[in-house]
């Protein structure tokens, strides 16, 4: 099927509660990951209607090279998610062009949307703050297990996947997005990605590693820009040479992730970090401000004394409670919000 189709909403769900993953490379233990089964047409409606969003898009054609070699990849896995989409959720009045790519936790073992989530059921609640400040959210489901860094329980180590499929997938849905940005009624020029720990790590990925596809490009839609407007990773990880499994740490900890490449067209970058973060360190998000103004790119990095890991958009009676309004107005500040 055709990427621009909409396909029946898959709604069969089916929920694992993985373990907690590595300190430096995890989400917690409370997210599950949706599995695509096949599609019931009657119950979808209800579904999204409950989670408020309106379609679901498939972001490979099936029979793909792309999406095959990913099934193949991911046949082994337990809880696989193999064929990525995103939810579409629009703002119901005063849209004002701008949209958001949402890219969920989840150690880039699972995706963090199940029902105990701090951004909500399927992004639900990430979903509706930004859409009832006018903005498009896109809520991409990416692939997983082991599709980005990460943790190895069995070798204690770090692993890096030769093929990214999380980064595929991120790079295919701002493509869909911009060719569809007319239909979506967003502007093609206010496209950006916000992400949630692993998701945070792939928003930076995509905002940095957008002069190169990390696929061949398949279809019309591929000729469109990748590179997002703005970008908000959420305490991302995932950061330093200590995903390289360099050593010694106290050195690894201080120098950045060579997957990510530092240019001087990097869009403007809103950092979100929690000083008492137990699992992603703010250094993380240091890091990368320390090369971000480096290359002279319009960077901000907020860092909240308390409010922990996984906060989400989940209101804890803490520092980062106050996070959401703050990035609404350095949106305004940009000019992506009116």
């Amino acid at each position: 099927m055709h990427p621009s189709r909409l396909p029946t909403l898959s709604v069969v769900f089916i929920s694992a509660i993985f373990a907690v993953l590595s300190a430096s490379c995890s989400e917690r233990a409370l997210v599950a990951s949706p599995i695509r089964t096949q599609p019931q047409a009657s119950a979808a409606a209800d579904t999204s209607l409950a989670v408020g969003y309106s379609q679901e898009v498939p972001l490979w054609p099936e029979g793909s090279q792309v999406l095959l070699e990913g099934i193949k990849k991911l046949a082994n896995e337990k809880w696989p998610i193999t064929h990525p989409s995103f939810l579409l959720y629009s703002p119901r009045i005063n849209s004002n062009g701008s949209a958001v790519l949402v890219f969920p936790g989840g150690g880039y073992k699972a995706v963090a949307i199940g029902p105990k989530s701090t951004i909500g059921l399927y992004g639900a609640d990430v979903c509706k703050w930004l859409t009832d400040a006018g903005i498009t959210c896109i809520l991409v489901k990416y692939r997983v297990p082991n599709t980005g860094c990460n943790w190895n329980a069995e070798t204690r180590r770090h692993d890096t996947p030769d093929i990214p499929m999380a980064l595929q997938d991120a790079q295919r849905a701002m493509s869909i997005v911009r060719y569809n940005a007319k239909k979506y009624k967003i502007d093609p020029n206010r496209i950006g990605v916000m992400g949630f720990s692993a998701g945070g790590n792939l928003a930076v990925l995509s905002s940095t590693a957008f002069n190169k596809r990390s696929y061949d490009p398949i279809d019309k839609i591929d000729r469109v820009s990748i590179r997002p407007d703005f970008a908000i990773p959420v305490y991302p990880g995932h950061m330093t040479m200590e995903h390289k499994n360099k050593t010694p740490k106290a050195v690894a900890a201080k120098e950045l992730n060579t997957d990510i490449v530092i240019s001087s067209q990097i869009p403007p970058t809103l950092l979100i970090h929690a000083k008492d973060d137990p699992i992603d360190p703010v250094h993380y998000s240091e890091v990368y401000e320390r090369e971000l103004k480096k290359a002279g790119i319009n960077v901000e990095l907020n860092i909240y004394e308390t409010g922990g890991h996984a906060f989400g958009v989940k209101k804890q009676g803490k520092d980062t409670d106050r996070w959401m309004d703050d990035a609404l107005g350095w949106l305004r500040k940009i000019g992506m919000l009116n």
